[in-house]
Formats: C-alpha cells, structure tokens, sequence
C-alpha cells in the first residue's frame, strides 16, 4: 500500500540533530497522528564541525544515517516528507558540500532552519501531545545548542535560542575526557552566562510546569532513576547535583558505568549534565519533566495540518508581518493579482510550477513593500534588509534568504553578483520571481485599479503582455516596460508587449 492511499495516509518528519538524526513516521487515524515508527541513528555532526567546517568524517557519518531514512521512505511522496536540519549545518560553511551530497542519496529537500524556528517546532511538539497548555517552558538541550520556548494555549510567546549543546560544551571544558569541581564549575558559569537573555524574557512570566526534552534529558533522567532516585517524577536540582558528585568522583569519562550512560550518549553527557544544572540556576527552576515529543514532533503536526487543512504557517506569517509594518493593503493586492496572472502564464514553462514557489512569489508581493516604514528613499533596500533579519515562522533560512533577495531587487538596478548561493532553489528559480514582480510592480505602478493587461502568453524565455488601449496610451508606463525589456534582456530573457 503507497504511504499516501486515501486508507492510510502517512506523514513523516526527520530531524538532522548534532547529536543524532531522528526520523519518525506517523498515519492519520480519524484525524489524529498515530506514530507507527521511530529510527534514531547516533552521528554526532558536531563533533566533526572543526572551526565552522564540518569534516569528511562527519559528513561520511551524516550520509551513511541518511541511506539508511532513505529506505524507510521509500513510496512516500515529497508533500508528505519534510527533512530540517539545525544547529550544526546553520554553523557550517560547508554545508552546501553535504547539502549536495544528501541530495544524492535523499529524495528530499533539506531545509536547514533558524534557531528560534526550531523552538518553535519544539514547542508545538510538546504543546500538541500534553493534556493542559496552561503556562509551559519547554526546554531541548542539542548537541550545538538549547532551544527554550514559553507559551500557552498552544501559542508560543518567548522563543530563543542559545549556542551552548551538550557536545558543544563536553569539547570546550572536558576535551581530554577529564571531568574536575573546578572545570564543571567553569562550564556552569559559562552556560549561565549564555542563558542569560532567556531569562530576562521569561522575567514577569507565570510558568506553571516545566518540559525538557532531547536525548540528553532523557539520559540523565534515566541515570537518575537508575542509581539515585528510582521513584524520580521530573528531574531537581538536588538529583542534578547527585550525578555532578559522581561525575567528579569517577574522574574521566572513561570511567562511568555502561549500564547507566549509554556508548553512544558518554561523549556528550558530562557537557550535557552542565548545561542542565546552568539552566536550573539562572532560570531558577524546581522541577523538570522529561517529555518524549521534541522538534520531529511538532514538524510532523505541522507538516499533516498543511496539508490536511491545506492552511499554511507561512501564510499567517506573510499577514502578520504586512499588518506590522502597515503596508498599503489596496496596493499589495494590485501587485499580487498582477503578478499571479503572470505566474500563471508561465509556471509550467518556466518549470516553477509549485506551491511553494507560488506562495514565494505572493510574499514577495505583499511584502516588497515593507521597507517603506523606514524611508520610501532606497524602499527595496530596507525591505530586503527587514527581510532578512525578521523572524519569519513557517519559512526555512533558505526560503527567507531567497524572499528577501526577490525584494531586494524589486525595483532599480539588478546585481546578480549579490544574489545569494542556495541548495534548495536553483538561480533560474531566482531570477524568474525576480523578472516577475519587477513587471507586476511596473504594472501598478501608479497605484490604481486600471485593467491594463489583457492577457499574457510565453514561448521559453519569451514573455508576451497583451496591453489594453489604456496602457498604451500611458507613456509612463511604455517608458517603464521600456526598462525593463532591457532587464530581462540581460539576464537572457526578452519582454515583449503588443495591442491586445
């Protein structure tokens, strides 16, 4: 039976950690997920980022554990399969190189995301498989970095993100596999020091229950009810404490017991262990629960919700942040039913028939003016540097980079020279959103509703615009189009207008 039949429609979500790739699969079972299979395979990729180069041998590790996702995808469809990466490959510089070669041995795109989009996911995993969403902190301890997410009702109010990871602080304070008072004591410090801005924002915030989640929760938990308090509910300071001392007391890490710290988890728990006890004391918490639903979790939720409702996250962004920065709604509009009627015209030609470059091209659109909250002066600057730096939920780092580039170039002299390197979309790709909102936006532009394009067709790399009598009367506009036929020309296109 295909992973997608009407009968059973499965979803799945894999999660490329620094620590361990995580894939889990899911069927819909009268509208609610039903996980049916889970795959973790240790890789430790940050362990291999020497400097901010991820090595041969990381890399090796990496693509070995994605052959083995792949055969488990096998049959699944590309709408029912989102692959994320996270805090080693957003560090790495070459992580084309690898993105490059997952391509070769995963039929799935993978979409490295921001910090804060991974606390979000992170918490819509927990918020999504708890029975009360009340006032929740959930914290996820990586191998690179810690995510720390607040929220209730199933709506996340503070997220952030903070490079201190259990292998990250296992390699700067316990390299050699020596474990000391004093060390541990240094690397508390440091994590506190890191987590400070998350406490802060959490400062004025009624939290009323407390959620970790991640390998390294889970392994200390497991370390706790094993040797130290076997009717353990949640993890405390003092039974943090406990396994500090025996830590301390064992000396290197050679020297803990198999039965209770896994082969696989001794590289990193002593680092792992620290970062725990600096977030107990800088956010000064009681209790924390170890939850079994993290960032593959709430990718799946939200993976099956797009495509069951068909309502899109990216969607809300886009709306969010034109009521943010108060962009002229009438005129958005104009430049995006503009610009969906070109689209139409030549997606299939131009092989960008998707949604998620269609839904690419409607933020451009009604977004590309956003930099006029700045100055109407240079507005295509501003609103690709908003762009750029906004926290845009739903959009991976590349699609963000890519809508941000789209904008930058709305308007004015083009420099492909600054258009950035991407894994996911290729140049082309680039250019043809590019070509076409420059012309939706010419088309409005004197801010009007004026029928002015009766129609569009397109030979290959030849675009055609019907002009009604009112545009070729409009010698503004014939100047405008005049331009941006010597644009297209450049970049290997030819614009074309005629009477309708």
């Amino acid at each position: 039976m295909s992973a997608n039949s009407p009968s059973q429609q499965q979803f799945a979500a894999l999660d490329l950690g620094s620590n361990s790739f995580h894939l889990i699969i899911a069927r819909l079972v009268e509208g609610q997920l039903q996980p049916i299979f889970k795959f973790k395979q240790p890789v430790q990729l940050a362990q291999g980022l020497n400097g901010r180069y991820l090595s041969d041998a990381a890399i090796a590790r990496g693509l070995e554990a994605l052959k083995q996702c792949a055969v488990r995808l096998e049959g699944f469809t590309t709408d029912s399969v989102k692959v994320v990466a996270t805090h080693t490959l957003r560090r790495a510089k070459n992580r084309k190189q690898f993105l490059a070669a997952a391509a070769k041995v995963l039929p799935f795109p993978i979409e490295v995301i921001s910090g804060r989009e991974e606390a979000r996911l992170i918490y819509r995993g927990v918020s999504e498989t708890i029975a009360d969403s009340v006032g929740e902190l959930v914290i996820d301890i990586g191998g690179g970095s810690s995510e720390f997410a607040f929220g209730k009702n199933k709506q996340a109010s503070v997220l952030s993100s903070r490079s201190v990871g259990s292998l990250a602080c296992t390699t700067q304070f316990f390299n050699d596999g020596k474990i000391s008072a004093k060390r541990f004591d240094k690397a508390v410090v440091y994590v506190r020091q890191q987590i400070e801005p998350v406490a802060n924002a959490l400062a004025g915030k009624r939290v009323q229950a407390v959620y970790g989640t991640s390998g390294t929760v889970k392994a200390i938990y497991q370390w706790v009810s094993k040797t130290i308090n076997s009717s353990a509910s949640g993890l405390t300071m003092a039974d943090l404490l406990a396994c500090r001392d025996q830590l301390i007391a064992a000396k290197h890490v050679d020297n803990l017991q198999t039965e209770v710290i896994s082969d696989d988890r001794r590289v990193s728990i002593v680092g792992g262990l620290a970062v725990l006890i600096g977030i107990f004391e800088e956010l000064e918490l009681e209790r924390l629960q170890p939850h079994d639903a993290a960032l593959r979790e709430g990718v799946l939720y939200e993976l099956a919700q797009e495509v069951l409702s068909l309502e899109d996250v990216r969607e809300r962004t886009i709306y969010s942040l034109a009521q943010r920065y108060s962009v002229d709604e009438a005129q958005a509009s104009r430049v995006w039913r503009t610009a969906c009627q070109l689209y139409q015209a030549v997606a299939a030609v131009w092989q960008i028939d998707s949604h998620d470059m269609e839904l690419l091209l409607e933020g451009t659109a009604k977004l590309h003016e956003v930099g006029l909250s700045i100055s109407a002066s240079g507005v295509q600057k501003h609103s690709g540097y908003i762009l750029s730096n906004a926290y845009m939920p739903g959009f991976n780092a590349e699609e963000q980079r890519l809508l941000a580039t789209v904008v930058r170039f709305f308007r004015k002299k083009l420099k492909p020279e600054e258009f950035p390197e991407l894994a996911l979309f290729d140049q082309s790709q680039l250019v043809k959103l590019i070509l076409i909102l420059r012309l939706a936006v010419v088309i409005n532009s004197d801010r009007q509703d004026r029928r002015l394009v009766d129609g569009v067709s397109v030979k290959e790399s030849q675009l055609t615009l019907k002009l009604t009598k009112a545009a070729r009367l409009d010698a503004v506009l014939q100047a405008q189009l005049d331009d941006e036929a010597a644009t297209f020309k450049k970049l290997g296109y030819r614009l074309l207008y005629v009477a309708s």
